[in-house]
């Protein structure tokens, strides 16, 4: 599985999760649970991207510059959910890479983990879509990214932990099936082959906005 086909999934489970704010006759199985499968991998893309990346400083501007561009359309796109005031998942990503680059770059632990850690607290601090866990979603996929197993299982308990802080009721079967669309991402993860397959370099930077904007549009249709 190439990576254009991970972020075709990505975007496809993206407007099923958002979708159902729009138009609420799609709440359904598909919209409700798998949609939580998008974040992940758009997290996994961008591990990948900063491997592959030839110029890191563009790779932050480009995430700057389109984070700043989806800030309108994601808070009247967050009006539909009922809480606008946070920053896109742009600045999550961004707050991301920052991360995995001091953890890279940085070879003294006592000042590569404090840095980390701070980004990560600082996920919340700043309110950003998917708050610490986005941000450490991540670091643990890039500090395990040579083993699929240990990526995977990295993954795993993290979501583990991630409900516990949450701390939700397991007894609960719609909480027990949001926890597995949670783990669904690492089946493409372990199936991604290296390749990078067709080039679609700015698509998701525009997909993103966009998309927001026209299912805020659509929502009007079925006030």
């Amino acid at each position: 599985m190439s990576s254009f086909v991970v972020k075709i999934i990505a975007c496809v489970t993206m407007i099923l999760d958002h979708i159902k704010y729009a138009i609420p006759q799609t709440e359904n199985i598909l919209t409700i649970y798998l949609g939580r499968t998008s974040y992940p991998l758009f997290a996994f893309l961008l591990v990948e991207g900063y491997i592959h990346t030839r110029d890191l400083k563009k790779y932050y501007k480009r995430l700057f510059i389109f984070a700043i561009i989806s800030q309108i359309p994601f808070m009247f796109f967050r009006t539909l959910v009922g809480e606008w005031k946070m920053l896109n998942i742009m600045f999550t990503l961004l707050l991301g890479l920052l991360a995995i680059t001091a953890y890279d770059k940085i070879k003294k632990e006592y000042i590569s983990f404090p840095i980390c850690l701070l980004l990560i607290l600082l996920g919340d601090i700043i309110n950003v879509d998917y708050g610490w866990f986005g941000v450490l979603t991540i670091l643990i996929l890039y500090i395990f990214r040579k083993s699929k197993t240990l990526k995977s299982l990295g993954y795993i308990l993290l979501v583990v932990f991630y409900f516990y802080m949450m701390n939700v009721n397991f007894t609960n079967i719609n909480t027990i099936k949001i926890f597995v669309a949670y783990l669904i991402p690492v089946i493409p993860i372990v199936m991604y082959n290296g390749n990078q397959g067709k080039k679609i370099k700015y698509f998701f930077y525009w997909f993103y906005p966009i998309h927001m904007a026209i299912i805020y549009c659509i929502s009007f249709l079925f006030i």
